[in-house]
């Protein structure tokens, strides 16, 4: 529409003007005003063409300038002759009203108007009549030879726009054949990597199941069938996320934007039901997840809460499929001056730089150590971080870890809590020594400084032959153990310590990721003194502390 407007403009302007200084030649050529005030005239009416456009009339200016064009044709055919050729001007509008008009009906009036000037022109070349001011042969030959570089001059400048037309069309159809190849290739990508991504899941669920119904035709009950009932939850979980994303997916590009529901949300709860959710998952690689709340975050967040917790899922699921074996997922909401935000760290290697800048884009497979998929999980994140208000920012530390961070607005109006000094423990605690057997480095460390700052000396060892050794060296007056280490297990290690006489009247606090009150029972049962919960809430681990070093 604006290469139309332009075109349009730009011939108003052209055919007013050139007829106002054809007029000025006129006049001195012929010596007749009738041929100065008509062409001034034609220099308003054309005029009101760009008034028109200027105004939203966009087809009626076209129509009127065609009209125009037509009665000054007949006008000056009539008053010079048809010697000076001003039918040649009609022909040429006559391509011209496809190039400048859109609406059908509109275009044949604009070549009826035309035809019906060029008709009216030759009728009056046929009957040979006189034009109505009289010229002699050399006056009428001079208008001639000035007519027909007008009128070419206007039929190039039709030339000009129609090869600037093509040429812009031309462009835009070379773009859009290369974003329809772009998407074309991009598409059959995610097709080719979703095939691959579901198609792991299912082999183990298809394997599973088959072992299983092997073993019931067979009569016996499947053998390990918890972990059996475990490995197919959490295959069926991954296809269940694969399946969600790619029809979230397809609704984003429909342009269907779900309505936004916005409620009170508990943050505490909030989160820790998004971390006991992927706590299974997180098992089955020994991977531990740690929730840090800051201590000035606010209790309850307004939000939608099934947008938010999607965004959390799809960073969850990312975390927990590329991070290393072993290791530990780092979930942190606090707030700023300004924003709340929550942060998903990984131990998955960290992204190259360059990779960073396309990994929020829909369909783009970025192939290396941390990503591997169909791309879709962080496009969909960013969609709904945008839809509630927030961004999502990547973050990393080469070859160690990812952190994936989701910001949003604080409201107007909303105080940030001041920290609550935290009480300080008992002066019992100094002097005590506790044994931190954890094989998780960072989980570790965050034991060790917890610890310290309540006076106790810690020691720490890597696995339970390590601890084992240290607790018969060192007698501390409690031992925190994993239940899941290399070499020797927690369970292994507490049956050794309760075998020992030496060493059995030492409390023991298993600390493990598994909430299920059974496995709590089944420690207590084989001589924990207590159980928690990773990741540790160090609230309830100083009540442990206060329990069981109480008569240090």
């Amino acid at each position: 529409m604006r290469v139309q407007i332009r075109i349009v403009n730009s011939l108003a302007i052209a055919i007013g003007s050139s007829l106002f200084v054809l007029g000025v030649i006129y006049y001195f050529i012929s010596k007749a005003p009738v041929t100065f005030f008509a062409n001034s005239l034609a220099l308003v009416l054309f005029s009101t063409v760009i008034l028109l456009n200027r105004i939203g009339k966009f087809q009626i200016a076209a129509v009127w300038l065609v009209l125009l064009q037509s009665v000054w044709a007949v006008y000056y055919d009539m008053l010079l002759g048809p010697g000076v050729l001003f039918i040649t001007a009609c022909m040429s509008m006559i391509s011209l009203t496809y190039l400048t008009i859109e609406n059908h009906v509109r275009q044949i009036l604009a070549v009826i108007m035309l035809s019906a000037a060029i008709v009216v022109m030759e009728w009056h070349f046929v009957k040979g009549q006189p034009p109505l001011l009289a010229l002699s042969p050399s006056v009428q030959l001079s208008l001639r030879w000035i007519n027909l570089a007008w009128h070419i001059g206007i039929t190039l400048l039709c030339i000009y726009h129609y090869k600037k037309s093509y040429n812009s069309l031309l462009e835009q159809l070379r773009h859009k054949t290369d974003e329809l190849e772009k998407a074309n290739n991009s598409r059959k990508l995610f097709l080719q990597e979703t095939s691959h991504e579901i198609r792991n899941p299912l082999n183990a669920i298809f394997g599973i199941v088959q072992l299983m119904r092997m073993d019931l035709h067979n009569g016996r009950t499947p053998q390990n069938i918890g972990n059996l009932v475990e490995h197919l939850y959490v295959a069926s979980f991954n296809v269940k996320d694969i399946i969600n994303n790619v029809l979230e997916l397809s609704r984003i590009e429909a342009g269907q934007l779900d309505t936004v529901r916005i409620a009170e949300v508990k943050t505490h709860t909030f989160l820790n039901n998004i971390v006991r959710i992927y706590d299974l998952l997180a098992h089955n690689k020994s991977v531990t997840i740690r929730l840090e709340i800051g201590p000035r975050m606010l209790p309850q967040i307004r939000t939608d809460e099934v947008k938010l917790s999607q965004i959390l899922n799809n960073l969850m699921t990312n975390a927990i499929k590329f991070t290393a074996n072993g290791t530990a997922i780092l979930v942190k909401c606090d707030v700023t001056e300004k924003d709340w935000f929550i942060s998903v760290t990984d131990q998955g290697g960290g992204i190259p730089p360059e990779k960073q800048k396309v990994i929020f884009e829909p369909f783009v497979a970025v192939k290396t150590s941390f990503i591997e998929g169909t791309g879709l999980g962080l496009h969909i994140t960013q969609h709904f971080a945008q839809l509630l208000g927030g961004i999502v920012q990547v973050s990393c530390v080469e070859n160690v870890s990812s952190t994936f961070t989701v910001t949003f607005p604080i409201p107007e109006g909303v105080t940030i809590p001041e920290p609550e000094e935290p009480a300080p423990m008992a002066p019992r605690f100094a002097g005590s020594t506790v044994l931190v057997v954890e094989d998780d480095r960072m989980n570790q460390v965050i034991l060790r400084n917890f610890l310290l700052a309540q006076g106790i000396k810690v020691l720490a060892a890597e696995n339970g032959n390590d601890g084992l050794t240290l607790a018969r060296e060192q007698h501390p007056h409690l031992i925190i153990l994993d239940s899941h280490m290399p070499k020797m297990n927690g369970r292994e290690m507490l049956q050794h310590l309760k075998k020992d006489p030496e060493l059995q009247h030492i409390p023991v606090i298993i600390a493990s990721g598994d909430a299920f009150t059974e496995s709590a029972d089944r420690f207590r049962q084989e001589g924990a003194s207590d159980y928690v919960v990773k990741p540790i809430e160090f609230t309830a681990l100083g009540h442990v502390l206060e329990k069981h070093l109480q008569h240090v």
